[in-house]
């Protein structure tokens, strides 16, 4: 896996954008993560900022948080609204619920799509309606002793 910013990277690299840090005033451990990311090189025997590798990691990284707190959102409304077996939600009730004007249709819609990837929602269409798909809590079999029929 690639190595991508953390939070406390993500604060000396937002200093070194506004100008209130020099990359020469960086500690060394900082220093060597920030340039195995391409965003520090050395020119001229001195340390420079490359700006168009670190505002695109920035934006990375923030795009990253903000689908990981949409995550967290989503994973909450759908505990509220998938409370029975056998309910079931739309995506467009889970961006309302979430808040229109806090996430994206796509952040919710990726939030959906990444719980169904490790198996904990399914989704289903009861139409030919791609509007009309409809997310459901991905429920075990429950376990029990089933006969074995074999043919004789």
């Amino acid at each position: 896996m690639a190595k991508q910013l953390n939070q406390s990277l993500h604060a000396d690299l937002d200093n070194l954008l506004s100008g209130r840090r020099t990359p020469s005033r960086l500690t060394p451990a900082v220093a060597v993560q920030l340039a195995q990311l391409g965003i520090l090189k050395l020119e001229n025997g001195k340390l420079a900022l490359d700006e168009v590798k670190a505002k695109s990691r920035l934006k990375r990284f923030i795009k990253r948080t903000r689908q990981i707190k949409c995550n967290n959102a989503v994973e909450k409304v759908l505990a509220e609204v998938l409370k029975e077996n056998g309910s079931c939600t739309q995506h467009r009730q889970v961006w309302v619920a979430v808040g229109r004007n806090e996430y994206s249709r796509e952040e919710v819609l990726k939030s959906l799509q990444s719980f169904r990837s490790v198996g904990d929602l399914r989704s289903f269409k009861s139409s030919t309606n791609n509007f009309q798909v409809f997310w459901a809590r991905n429920e075990e079999v429950p376990a029990g002793e089933f006969e074995v029929n074999t043919p004789q």
